[in-house]
């Protein structure tokens, strides 16, 4: 299979930083940051633009290069919210990433993005 090359727009934005508390009565709620919902949207729309249908199943590789703009985030939460943003539409869940190999932060004021390729596991 050749692999899936996608490129999400804007600065990644990590899910579980600046998490808001949400009250409905006396039930709280833990949300995300307005900003990770944005991104999120924002490269969910990029996806089905590219219109890359079914979800891939079986276990995967993934390799992400974010190209940041300002604060570098950290490498293990940019892969968490990749790996929840993408789900359901290049993989069917996320626990079927087996290796995260080559994955990069890099700093870009110019272009920020992150670049994924993704990849079935061999055999």
């Amino acid at each position: 299979m050749t692999p899936i090359t996608l490129t999400l727009p804007g600065t990644i934005r990590i899910k579980k930083n600046s998490k808001r508390v949400f009250g409905m009565g006396g039930f709280k709620r833990i949300l995300p940051s307005k900003a990770y919902l944005k991104w999120e949207a924002q490269a969910r729309e990029s996806i089905w633009q590219a219109a890359i249908v079914p979800p891939l199943d079986g276990p995967i590789w993934v390799e992400a290069h974010c190209y940041y703009k300002g604060n570098r985030p950290d490498l293990s939460g940019a892969m968490e919210s990749i790996g929840d943003c993408l789900q359901g539409l290049i993989w069917s869940d996320d626990a079927q990433i087996e290796s995260w190999d080559g994955s990069r932060m890099h700093h870009d004021l110019k272009n920020p993005r992150t670049e994924i390729i993704v990849r079935p596991m061999p055999s």
